[in-house]
Parts: C-alpha cells; structure tokens; sequence
C-alpha cells in the first residue's frame, strides 16, 4: 500500500477509535436517531465545505441509486445502531466490537468480488474471530440482557460497515468517481434519510439537557470522526479495496479503549482485551499475514532454466 494510503489509514483509525467517546458523551442530551442526524448533517457542511474550496464535482447520475444504498448501510444504520448499543453499553466495548468489522468484510467480499475468493485459511479466521467476539460480549455476565442487547445492536452496526464496504467497491468504485464527490453524496443522502425518520418517527425533543459538552461532542463527531473520516474511508476502499480499507478496524478498538478508559473512566472486564486480542489474531490469519512472516523466502534460482520454473510457478 501506498505511504500516503497508511497516512489515511492511520488518520482514519485515530478518528474513528474516538467516535466511540463521542457519542457516549452527546447521548447525554440526544437521541440515536438525532444523534446520527446532528452528526451527518455536520459531517455534510464539513465534506460540502472541502468540495467547495478544491472545486470537486458531484457523482453522475447513474451513479446515485447505488450512493443512496451504500449511504443506508454506510450511514444511517450504524450511526443509529452504535448510539443506541452504546445506550447499553460502554464505548469501550463498542470500539471492541467494530473490530469484527474485517471479518465479516472477509465473507462478503468472497461472495460478491470475483477476485476475493474464500479460503480455507480465511474461513478459519472467520470462525476464531467469531468466537473472539462472543467473548467480547460475554454472553455469560450478570448484567443481563439490556447490556447484551446493547452490544447485540453494535454487532449489527459493524455488519452493517462491512456491507457498505462491500457496495462501496462492488457498484459504486467502477463509475471512478473521486472519493470526495462519493462522500458528499452519501453523507447528504443518509442526512436526508435520517432527517425524515426521525421527523416522522421519534420526533425533535430532546431526552436531555443540551450543554455544551454533548453539543461541542455532536460537532467534533460530525466534522472529524464522520466528515473528514469518510472521505479517508472512500479513498482507500477505492484505492486499496474493501478488505485492506476495512482493516482500519484493527486500529480502532485500541483507540476506542485507551480514550474510553483515560477519558471517560470506563471499566474495561478481562473479556474485552481477551476477546479483542483473539480477533485481531484472527484478522491476521485470514489474510495470511502470520503465514507470510513465518514463511522462509524462496531460494533464488541458480540456472535460467530454474528461473524459467519459478516465473511460471511463482
């Protein structure tokens, strides 16, 4: 990957590991649903603002179906999702959680893009990595099922990233459109979206007192960890793909787990770290990485005929 793709790469992971506390904090005066509207409509006039000053252009026409779908998986489901399992739950877990994210990006990619297929070695990570977040959420514990409900709903959000993932590269990667112009079509379309769900739905009064700390949260979380982070993600899923570009998710519980303990005091319980480590082991066995280090390079050929071999063979 390109040095400036591991610059966004990192960049994202930082952005997103933070979203976690973020959202923690505004829930203390928004809803789910307004939450994710206050945070696409800030993140909008961020990515609108950025388009503006290096005079971009918007997404063709044809491609625009295709946008509003990856903008509902993308988007609004698990913008709503992640504040209503973080509800329940701590950020730290959430960050956790979002870390299966490449799993499940793993199995969809095999089924939908001809060049991802399925391995043995990629479905036994599937399946460890599984199990890593069954102990992550720890099924077992006495808190009940509202906590688990809770952590139930940030699963579905991180199934609901890798689908968007998928999409991004599978229908909407093709038309060739810049990561920006795709950006700003689907934080608008999932702003639009979440807009009249919650018009018609929930409606606008709040369920707290609006002070600063959530609403200077809500504005951070709009303008970085969903603006400025979104245009980083489309970049790489066009440059790199979906799988390496989800693998940002490696980065983000690390993240999500320092900043939810230091600046929001959460416990974190044996089962979080556990259970992270053994997805994190598992990401790196589905795409090879462990084989790859452990692997001895090939000796080089002493003849042109040997070379000849190892050129068809290689």
């Amino acid at each position: 990957m390109h040095p400036l793709n591991w610059a966004r790469f990192g960049l994202l992971a930082a952005l997103w590991g933070c979203s976690f506390a973020f959202i923690k904090v505004s829930l203390d005066a928004f809803a789910p649903l307004q939450l994710a509207f206050g945070r696409l409509l800030v993140g909008a006039l961020v990515v609108a603002v950025i388009l503006a000053v290096t005079k971009g252009g918007i997404p063709d026409r044809a491609a625009w179906g295709h946008i509003v779908v990856a903008s509902v998986f993308g988007n609004v489901v698990p913008f709503t999702l992640f504040a209503v399992g973080e509800q329940h739950t701590t950020s730290t877990v959430a960050g956790v959680i979002q870390g299966a994210t490449p799993l499940v990006t793993l199995g969809l990619a095999a089924l939908a893009i001809s060049t991802e297929k399925p391995t043995a070695r990629k479905v036994t990570g599937l399946v460890v990595g599984f199990l890593g977040l069954v102990v992550v959420v720890g099924p077992w514990r006495a808190e009940g099922f509202g906590s688990v409900g809770g952590q139930l709903a940030c699963v579905g959000a991180a199934v609901s990233y890798a689908v968007s993932f998928v999409y991004v590269r599978r229908f909407i990667a093709p038309y060739k459109i810049p990561a920006l112009a795709v950006t700003a079509g689907q934080l608008t379309s999932a702003m639009v979206i979440t807009g009249l769900v919650t018009t018609f739905g929930i409606g606008w009064d709040l369920p707290g007192e609006l002070t600063v700390k959530p609403l200077l949260s809500l504005i951070v979380l709009g303008g970085a960890s969903t603006g400025i982070a979104f245009v980083l993600m489309n970049r790489l899923i066009a440059d790199a793909g979906p799988t390496t570009a989800s693998g940002v998710n490696y980065l983000v519980p690390v993240f999500s787990v320092v900043v939810g303990a230091v600046a929001l005091q959460e416990a974190v319980t044996w089962n979080v770290p556990v259970g992270g480590a053994v997805v994190i082991a598992s990401l790196a066995l589905a795409e090879g990485r462990v084989l790859r280090r452990t692997q001895a390079p090939p000796a080089p050929a002493a003849t042109p005929a040997r070379t000849a071999v190892a050129q068809k063979t290689g």
